[in-house]
């Protein structure tokens, strides 16, 4: 059984497409410390590698069921609780915000949280400093490739020898904001790419499945709808 954590607000053909696909669901609760558009966000409230899953302790005294069921179901994912004070504010809502491509971790230093910093030191993993709060939102990362919208993200990539494709912003849903992004309307298990909604809904759709696939991955399009920046998708 394959678990992953999901915003609460998935759509419900989104959700029985990865029921389909062998997927339990956990639907991440809000977090009220954080702002509506992102409030149980998976790449927003918590972050995930190495099986170690990092968040804070307000987080858990809001959501506490939660972190119980988390525990229960599976035991072998580490959960460890930071010090960190979220707030709907930029940059105090990205703590927990950061991009792992192999063993490179993509982050806005000043904001990112230190227990993560620590955790990513001991891994062996190279922090790699940017000045978007935001990384694992805005890039869409397979194999050493990615895909993009924020140029900023793709010149730090590229400087670190990922082959990255720049698509246009926008035409993916955030309320309430005027769009998200790509990173957050996805999701990478094994050598498929998931989308929440319709990857041809976007105008660049064709280029996105055309890099897909150039490095041996498979786009999955999870529902007929537009796209939506859900805060990405947790595999446990």
């Amino acid at each position: 059984m394959e678990f992953i954590i999901v915003d609460e607000r998935i759509s419900e053909k989104c959700e029985r497409s990865l029921l389909k696909e062998g997927f339990t669901l956990f639907k991440l609760p809000p977090d009220p410390d954080l702002g509506e558009a992102v409030r149980s966000h998976p790449d927003t409230a918590l972050f995930y590698s190495a099986g170690e899953l990092i968040t804070t302790a307000d987080y858990c005294n809001a959501a506490p069921y939660f972190f119980s069921d988390l525990r229960n179901f599976c035991p072998n994912v580490r959960i460890t609780f930071t010090s960190d004070r979220r707030s709907a504010k930029y940059p105090e809502d990205c703590s927990m915000n950061a991009l792992l491509i192999g063993s490179r971790l993509f982050c806005k230093s000043e904001s990112i949280s230190d227990t993560i910093k620590t955790l990513a030191e001991g891994w062996s993993y190279e922090i790699c400093p940017v000045n978007q709060g935001y990384p694992a939102c805005t890039v869409l990362a397979f194999g050493n490739r990615a895909i993009t919208a924020d140029r900023g993200m793709a010149r730090a990539l590229a400087d670190k020898g990922i082959e990255v494709t720049l698509i246009r912003d926008g035409h993916i849903a955030l309320p309430p904001h005027e769009y998200g992004f790509i990173g957050g309307a996805s999701g990478v298990y094994g050598n498929k790419v998931y989308f929440f909604g319709d990857l041809m809904s976007h105008p660049d759709g064709e280029t996105i499945r055309e890099a897909i696939l150039s490095e041996g991955f498979t786009p999955i399009s999870l529902s007929d709808e537009p796209l939506r920046d859900l805060g990405g998708i947790i595999f446990l």
